[in-house]
């Protein structure tokens, strides 16, 4: 199970050429590959796709399962009405919302503002911090690539294939069958703190807080784990004979979903705490390293 952003992708899109030529050489020794991104299919970058290895793609947190030519053969996600009012707690806090619906992105102008706007100010912000002396300032320059890493990544997406910007996305949710996942953004830590608060007094969602402003919410017992599960049951194979690669709050619930979970060198600090192991770094091609040495 491979995640992508941060995993093995980077900007949005790119992989570098190390890591293809390491997942084309896995596969054709017999590996099972598969995606497990938060992203919905078509969201999921050509770069990935066009190489031709990827038998599955577990996609949009779990809720969907895409096989190899794209074709959904799982899917559990919130129907309009238990969408549109989760939308409803949450108005106070003046969100901007993203939902994927059909294997197609959906996202509210607010939100990127928001996520754009939070990366450049936390940017400034440490480099104000930085202008201290050394210390600070090897402290701001680590800031500053992480939220401008945010910003290249937010940017990429909009200008992604599978994305469509609107004013509001209720329209979008009101009209679909299923909505496979939700998403928001806030414009203050306060009001993230807020919803992350309200959606866990009820019990009709999944929320990941992926950063300070940023939530992704997925229906009840639907996850990135329960997505490795259902296809680990489909495939038959055992928990045991599986691995999973991420970097980010939404990869936590593949621990106890595959038998061994291994972490990005730059994943979150929580999830290092609580992987098999730690491989080296997306700038260092780490998935790309661990295949190769573990790979025949």
């Amino acid at each position: 199970m491979l995640d992508l952003d941060g995993t093995i992708v980077s900007g949005g899109t790119h992989v570098s050429e190390r890591v293809r030529h390491s997942l084309v050489r896995a596969h054709e020794r017999g590996v099972t590959l598969a995606v497990s991104s938060g992203r919905p299919y078509h969201m999921v970058p050509r770069s990935i796709r066009e190489l031709g290895v990827m038998d599955y793609y577990v996609c949009t947190n779990g809720s969907v399962v895409n096989d190899r030519a794209g074709e959904r053969i799982f899917s559990h996600g919130f129907d309009p009405a238990s969408a549109t009012r989760i939308m409803g707690m949450l108005e106070h806090l003046r969100p901007g919302w993203n939902v994927f619906v059909s294997d197609e992105g959906y996202a509210e102008v607010r939100n990127h503002t928001y996520m754009i706007g939070g990366a450049t100010g936390a940017a400034g912000a440490a480099g104000a911090a930085g202008s201290d002396g050394a210390a600070g300032a090897g402290g701001g320059a680590g800031a500053l690539r992480a939220v401008s890493s945010v910003a290249r990544f937010a940017l990429a997406i909009v200008a992604g294939p599978g994305f469509h910007e609107r004013l509001s996305v209720r329209g979008v949710v009101r009209r679909a069958d299923q909505v496979d996942k939700m998403g928001c953004s806030f414009a203050s830590e306060w009001a993230a703190d807020e919803a992350c608060a309200l959606l866990s007094a009820e019990s009709s969602s999944e929320v990941v807080r992926m950063t300070p402003l940023e939530l992704e919410i997925t229906a009840a017992g639907v996850d990135k784990g329960t997505g490795a599960s259902w296809l680990a049951d489909r495939l038959g194979v055992s928990r045991e004979a599986t691995v999973g690669f991420g970097d980010g709050a939404n990869d936590l619930p593949l621990v106890g979903a595959v038998g061994r979970f291994v972490a990005m060198g730059n994943a979150d600090d929580e999830v290092k705490a609580v992987a098999s192991e730690v491989c080296p770094t997306i700038d260092e091609d780490g998935v790309a390293q661990w295949l190769d040495a573990h790979v025949g």
